[in-house]
Parts: structure tokens; sequence; C-alpha cells
């Protein structure tokens, strides 16, 4: 028998020989449009489970809709700029820093980070080949084509000409490895924030003209040479304390003043003061570098200051933090900025010249330290934002740069957010509106190389020139632009354009955010408006789109942005949004740790089918974190596709030219097909809702009703029996039909097992039939099956075998017609059922045996046992046999009785006991087997 990893690689070659996508997509050409759009991976490294999870969403739903009648279209694209390229080019080839880049040149430089954009193209394809994802992986688009760019350099002209670009200087977070700004979505998309310890010291400003100290709190030393204010909440409650034990008095927050004193014998309380009478107060400074600039060093308000730690006064250097910015500007305290692109304190900070900052603290405390400045030291963990690239710590630093003002659009996006439905609907009034009601403008330049050029030229004159068209490129510039023209850095830095003064422009040096290209890629991916504007307009705004919760502050965020600025549409009708996939104990799966297992070796172990399922069932699906479990994994192959590969193989045994029917009067039959129609409904609505979760649940639950009720119970009425063949052969059909979009390659094997030849893929999804949909009926055999279930344990506590059959079962608490009492005898193995009044369901089992019941038991054991011997031999159900059972007198006469029961059970032409008349047996259930002249022999 082939394995799982056998079968499904031959029906993905069925697949391909019979071009079944594509036949799926020529069948639905002319059918109203599904528009799905495909969120761009980067092929630099090998696909794990989180691209895995994308992938098989992204497949279930298109295939749903699909087989709805819809046209899905599925296009795959790369994303190909940004860091992740730009990091990788740099550890090849040895680099370490910008100036290096410029040295080796740009174009050389970019013409690397190009031939490693597609790096691992080749394995993703085969895995999303493998794990069934239907896609036009070679027809894909790429953000480093021209025609990708010129889209992109469109857009941007848009929103410079509505006026909401504009050149300002702020604080950003900033990579002193990369040499660049970051955008906090960035960082907070995937939570590249670190638990970090580091010294934090309470350092003492004296105040001028008194002998009383400030105290301020820092877990970030390196950044006091720059410090130029202090700031107080002026509602905060704020105490004059004089120490003891040296008589310095020191102002800090009052209720903060035992965090520094255990015991209030430490301390006389000099007086009491609100923050408002602070403000104003001037202060020596720290270090001397800036001690000529006269509107610094001054005590001055802010409400952000609180009293939940520190000292309740904040030191606050303006080129540093926003909030220490933003005061200090509302307050005329100048900016200076004394760190250069690569971290590193300039010649202004004299004693610390050319030290890199996150290593320069412990030598700023020691310098405190000998001054007589530092009241406390502490080491103290907190968070802090790394680098999601090369995880070098950031810094908040003051940069000029361009910035879209989202202020202006905000009010538009919070109003087209409303027309959105987010999957979990949670996230539509939670996450996703804080997103937007607190989003800050868009930094959207980058001080980097391979990405797309900021179409962007100046002029000493101050004119400033925007371009949005090769076409408008080649009008604008002094030389003619002959050949290929290439929209990146190192071929438009060296193109000037002319300017209406006559001198000649150049271009910003910038780069674009990538993330302006992964949020353009609704429209750039036509090469929208110079081509298909129409197909355009026709897939714009899509149905669907699907990626991990972290997108909802990036690619979901900037597809809104660029939509309501260039259309005043939303981007996307559907968002189904996924959590993170973790190791099993909880940790971020890492390649290099090696702390997952080889998701091939899941889909030879468990098939694909199993990890889908496993996948889309899961939390993950409700935007919760999984922790991944092969055992997860396993348990869907055992309890899910080797209970249908099972049915599938009963029905194959059976299988006959009889026509499908779901008409049979059988109380089980009838049950089976409401149970069918129902889960058609059940699951058709949930998939309708991208609820993949209660999906999933479904068809489980309609898997083990099929198999380890309908089909147990169903048995003895395929032999010979047309209802059941007609029945199981119908529902399977209908069953293999919707579990495709989740099961894709078992329900192909179902599907052909009975069609033989077109694909599953290529039907319509089924229609539930409301008239065979019978809730009395279902209720009632959930009742019996709680009865049986009820029984079952009682037998198990009286340790009494299922094959030895009992007198009698009383019931009470359930009134159940003929035929589930039926089922209730067989089930549990009574001769007679009772119905007793009662208010609750209970049961009572008669346990006692007689010789008759006994009897009856041994011939069940006995006719297990030979059927299990023929499974030995290979004997199929059909295959009539002539068996002998080798016995004592005793024993014989026990089974004369049973003989007509055995030869059915078994399937035996000719049954016959041969008599040893000597041997003497203690357990009667103690069978020896064995093949004797053709025939079965059993031989006890």
């Amino acid at each position: 028998m082939s394995t799982i990893d056998e079968q499904e690689l031959e029906i993905l070659e069925f697949w391909k020989k019979n071009k079944t996508f594509e036949k799926s997509l020529k069948k639905t050409k002319s059918k109203k449009p599904y528009v799905f759009y495909d969120g761009p991976p980067f092929a630099t490294g090998l696909p794990h489970y989180g691209h895995i999870l994308a992938s098989v969403l992204k497949d279930a739903i298109p295939r749903f809709w699909t087989m709805n009648g819809r046209y899905v279209k599925r296009i795959w694209g790369w994303d190909c700029h940004g860091l992740p390229i730009e990091n990788i080019a740099e550890a090849e080839l040895g680099i370490v820093s910008k100036d290096e880049i410029e040295k080796m040149g740009v174009k050389k430089f970019n013409d690397f980070c190009r031939s490693k954009v597609l790096t691992y193209a080749s394995e993703w394809k085969k895995t999303v080949e493998r794990i069934a994802r239907w896609t036009e992986f070679d027809n894909s688009y790429k953000t480093m084509d021209n025609d990708y760019i010129e889209s992109v350099w469109w857009a941007f002209k848009q929103l410079y000409d509505k006026d909401l670009v504009y050149e300002g200087e702020k604080i950003l977070m900033y990579c002193p490895r990369c040499e660049t700004p970051l955008s906090k979505s960035e960082i907070a998309m995937d939570n590249s924030y670190k638990n970090v310890k580091d010294n934090s010291i309470t350092v003492k400003f004296k105040l001028v003209g008194e002998e009383v100290y400030a105290l301020a709190w820092t877990t970030t030393p390196w950044t006091l040479p720059s410090n130029l204010a202090l700031t107080v909440n002026p509602k905060l409650k704020y105490q004059y304390v004089k120490d003891k034990s040296d008589g310095t008095i020191y102002i800090l927050a009052k209720d903060l003043v035992g965090k520094y004193f255990k015991e209030k014998s430490e301390y006389t309380l000099v007086k009491e003061v609100s923050g408002k009478d602070l403000v104003g107060k001037k202060y020596e400074p720290l270090f001397p570098y800036f001690e000529d600039i006269k509107t610094a060093f001054k005590i001055v308000p802010g409400d952000f200051v609180t009293a939940e730690d520190g000292t309740g006064i904040v030191h606050t250097a303006p080129a540093f933090g926003e909030e220490d910015y933003n005061i200090s500007k509302e307050h005329g305290i100048g900016l200076v900025q004394p760190v250069d692109d690569q971290g590193k304190f300039t010649e202004d900070i004299v004693d610390f010249a050319g030290d890199y900052v996150f290593d320069v603290n412990n030598k700023i405390i020691d310098f405190l330290k000998k001054d007589g400045k530092i009241v406390k030291v502490e080491s103290t963990e907190h968070e802090y934002p790394f680098c999601y690239r090369c995880e070098t710590p950031l810094m908040y630093r003051a940069i000029p740069s361009l910035f879209v003002n989202i202020q202006k659009v905000k009010s538009l996006l919070l109003k087209l957010n409303k027309n959105i439905n987010w999957y979990p609907e949670f996230l539509k009034e939670g996450r996703v509106k804080h997103n937007l009601e607190s989003a800050p403008d868009w930094n959207i330049s980058r001080n980097r190389y391979w990405a797309s050029a900021i179409p962007m030229w100046k002029c000493e004159c101050g004119e400033i020139k925007v371009i949005g068209s090769i076409k408008d490129l080649k009008k604008a510039s002094v030389k003619s632009l002959k050949g290929k023209i290439d929209l990146h850095k190192d071929y438009l830095d060296n193109v000037q354009l002319k300017c209406k003064c006559g001198k000649k422009m150049n271009r910003v040096s910038e780069v674009m955010d990538c993330w302006f290209e992964s949020g353009s890629m609704p429209f750039a991916q036509y090469h929208y408006p110079f081509e298909n504007k129409k197909e355009f307009e026709r897939n714009f705004p899509s149905q669907f789109v699907a990626e991990y919760i972290g997108q909802t502050r990036a690619w979901f965020y900037y597809m809104n942005v660029m939509s309501a600025i260039l259309f005043e549409k939303i981007p996307f009708e559907n968002v189904l949004t996924t959590g993170t996939i973790l190791t099993e104990n909880g940790m971020k799966m890492s390649k290099s740790k090696k702390n997952f297992p080889d998701p091939w070796l899941i889909f030879e172990k468990y098939g694909v089918d199993a990890l889908r399922f496993y996948l889309l069932a899961s939390p993950v699906m409700n935007a919760d974190n999984l922790n991944f479990l092969e055992k997860g994994v396993e348990e869907i192959y055992k309890k899910v596709i080797l209970l249908l590969n099972n049915v599938n193989n009963f029905y194959l045994i059976y299988k006959s030219n009889v026509a499908a029917s779901a008409n049979s009067k059988n109380i089980l039959d009838k049950w089976i097909i409401s149970r069918l129609n129902h889960t058609i409904e059940e699951v058709t609505q949930n998939m309708r809702n991208y609820n993949t979760v209660k999906t999933c649940s479904e068809i489980r639950s309609f898997i083990e009703d099929l198999s380890t009720w309908y089909l147990r119970r169903s048995r003895n009425r395929f032999n010979g029996g047309k209802d059941a063949e007609k029945t199981l052969k119908f529902v399977l059909n209908e069953f293999s039909k919707i579990i495709a979009p989740i099961l894709p390659f078992i329900s192909e094997k179902i599907y052909l097992a009975i069609n033989s030849k077109e694909s599953v893929h290529l039907q319509n999804w089924p229609k539930e039939n409301k008239k065979r949909i019978n809730k009395k009926l279902e209720k009632d055999m959930a009742l019996t099956r709680e009865i049986v279930s009820l029984a079952l344990k009682e037998r198990e506590i009286s340790k009494i075998s299922l094959k030895q059959p009992l007198a009698e079962l009383k019931i009470s608490g359930a009134d159940l017609s003929k035929e589930y009492l039926e089922l209730i005898k067989e089930e549990v193995n009574i001769k007679n059922v009772k119905i007793k009044k009662g208010k609750e369901i209970s049961v009572e089992l008669d346990t006692a045996m007689t010789p008759e019941l006994e009897a009856e038991g041994y011939a069940r054991e006995l006719s297990r046992q030979i059927q299990s011997f023929r499974k030995n031999l290979g004997l199929q159900k059909k295959d009539r046999v002539e068996t002998f059972v080798i016995v004592d007198d005793e024993f014989k006469n026990i089974l004369e009785k049973q003989k007509k029961f055995i030869k059915e059970r078994t399937n035996s032409k000719k049954l016959g006991f041969v008599t040893t008349g000597k041997e003497r047996f203690k357990n009667k259930t103690d069978f020896r087997i064995k093949e004797k002249k053709g025939c079965i022999a059993i031989v006890k």
C-alpha cells in the first residue's frame, strides 16, 4: 500500500497532467470575479510554517469561491527591496558600513542585491506546489521591475500634488548600523522589542542660586551629554527633602520619595510645592558641552510626566526622544545633535568623542560619579526596540525626512474602515481603529540604496520637481535618456533635470520606504495607470486579503492609506488575520536554532492535508498565537485523514454500478443524509464568513459520525443491500466537494474513486437540500448514541466483553421509537430494551448470564477470530470459504446452536466442527488458528 506522501504526489501529478488549475480558471472566466490580493513575500529564505499557514489560507478560500462559480485569478508577487535584501548583500560582501557601499559603488552594490532577490524562488515554488496551493507562480509581479516602480512614482506624485507630502524633521527610530530611519509600524509589526538589562541612574542637577538638587532618572545614560531641559508635571506634588546623612536637599515627586528613602527617619521634609511652582527655574548644565545655549537648562512643564517610576522629573534631550523634542520646541529650546549617522559621539562631546553610544554608558557613569553627580545606580530590566533585520539597538533621533501627512486624511481612513469586514471581528473596533486613531505622519524616505528611488529633484534656487512617469523623466532630463532606463538610485543619481531658472536639478539622495511599494500593490501590479486601466478598475477593491496579525500595522494599514488618498475607497472588503506560529514551547521559530520540525518531514509522515487541517482548525485562525505541535498534526492524520481513508476503502470493497441515491427509508440512511445536508449548510455559511475553525469542526464531526456510527452500524447492510451502498456513494460524492478547499488531496481521492476522471475541484459547490434536514431525527440519533455510550460504560464497569450478549437494558428519561431501540440493542449487544419513566437519562444493565447467552458470546468471539484469520490470508469479504473448527465434545454442543450465526458472520458456505474427544479446555475462547488443506481451520 502506498504511503500518504506517495498518494498525494500522485494527485499532484494528476492535476499537473490534466491542467486542473487552468481548467478551473477557464471554467469560471466569464463569471463574476472574486478578487484576491496576495501579499508578496521575500524569497530571501526558505518558507516556514508562517508562510505555509498564509499559503494554505490563500488557497482554501479561493478554491471555495471558485467552486461557487466565481472567477478567482491568483497572481503571485515578490517583495524585492529594502533592508532584508541589503543586509544579506552586506553579509556576503563583508560590508559593515554605508561608507564601504559608497566606496565599492552603489551600482555594484545594487546589482548584487538584485542577484540575491530570488535566491530561494525555486524552493518556494516547490513548497507552494507541494501544499496544493494553486497560483500563477511563474507569472509573478516584482516590486523591483520598472513597470511596478513607475506606478509607485505615479502614486508619489499624486500625493505630492495633493499637498500631502512634506519635508520635516522629527524624532524617528533610527538604526545606526543600517544608518537609516525606520517606522514604528516596522518595529511593532513583529514586536522587535527585547527585554534588556541596563544600568539606570539617578542624577542630581543643581538649581542656579540655590543649594538644591533636582533628581532625574534615566535608563539611557548616553543621552545625558545632550541634556537641555528637565520636565515636570505641573499638576503633580513635589517635595524638597533634606538627606540627614549629608544635609543635601533634593527635589522629587512626593509619591516617589519612598523609593529613595526607605525610612522616614532618613530625611526631613523641607517643603512641598506643585510642579507649576518649579517651572522656569534654571539649573547648572550636567556637562559643559552646550552651556552657551541661553534658552536651555531650565525646568519646563509636560503633562506626559508621571509619578509611576523614576523621580517625577524627566531628563530631556530633544534630539533623542519624541516627547523631548516636542516639549523643547514648544519652549524655544534649540536642538543639538552630537551623535553621527553611525551612532558615535561627534567632536562636540569632547570627553567621549568617537565612542559608540551603546558602548559608552559605563564610561559616562564613571565620569559622573567622579564629579559627584550620581545619587543612585541600579540594574533595570526594560523593553527596548531593536532593528528588525540586523538586531542593532535603535536610537530615537532627530532626522530630516519626507513625510505623508496622515493627519489630513485620518478622518477619511476611519470612515472607510467601517466598510471593511475584519476577521476576527474584534480587530475592527479594537487594534485597527486604535492604529488609525494614533497613527503619526508617515516617514517615507530611507537613507539606503536598494529600493525605488524617490522621484524628487531639487535646484539651488529652491525649485522642486516631482516626476510621475518615465515619459516625464525623459522630457525633463538635461541629457537625452537612451537605452534601458532603471528607476533605481544608482541610475537616477546621474540624471539631472532642467530647472526653469536655467540651472540643473539633482535628485534627492533618499530612496522610498518599501511599505510605500507594498501599499501600492493593488494598482502597481497592473502597471496602472499606464496600462490595464480597466482591468485594475474591475479588480478594485478586492474581496479578500489574508496575512498574520502584524500586518494590521503594516501592509493592511499602508494599502488603506494609499487607497484612501488615491481613490477614496477601501482596498479590500474582507480581511482574514491570523496569529503567529511559535515553537512547541512558545519561542519564535528559528532556522538556525532548528527548534521546529522540518515541514517536508511533516509532509512525508502525515501528508499535507493533515497539516492544512491542523492549521485551519487551530486558534491561530482567531488571531491567537499557536504553539506548533507535531502531535497535533499526527492526531489530525489519525482522526481525520485515516478515518476518511478507511471509509473510502470500505466503499471500494462494495463498489458497484449502482446509482447514488438519497432516497432510502432506512433510519441510518435518512440520518446520514440529514447530517450531510446540515453539514453542507454549516460549512457553506462558515466559509462565506471566513471561519475555517468552525468549518473544520463541522467537517471533523461529520467524519466521526460517518465512520464511527453510520458505517459501523450499517456494515451488515452492505452484504447485498443496495440502499446502504447507494446512500454511501451519494454521501461521499457530495462530502468530497465540501472538504475540497480544506483537504484538496483526500477529497480528490474520494471523488475519483466514484467518478474516475474529472477532478472534484472542477465541480460546483453543493447546495443543501433543506427538505432532507431532519432536526428531530438528528436529535433522536444523538440521544440514541448518548444512551449507547452510557450502556457501554456500564459494561466496562462490569468488565463484560461487548461480544457477550446480555439479556436486558433499562432506559430512563428517553422517549425513542422502535428503530432507535433496535440500534441500541445491536450496538450494546442486548436482547431486550425496556423504557422507564424518568426526568434524566440513565441506564441499567441486567448482567445475569445464561447458558444461551454464554454460547452466543463464544460464537461472536469465534467469528471475530475467523474474520481476523481471513484477513491475514488476504481474503476479501465477498470470498466464500469452508470453515472447520476443531473442538471438544462439550464445546461442539455449545456451538451447534450458533452454527447459522457463525456461517453468516464469516461468509462460510460450509461450517464443520471436528472433535478430538480427548482434549479438555479451561478457556473456551483461547483459539489457535492455522490454514489446513486450503480451508480455514480454527484449532482450539
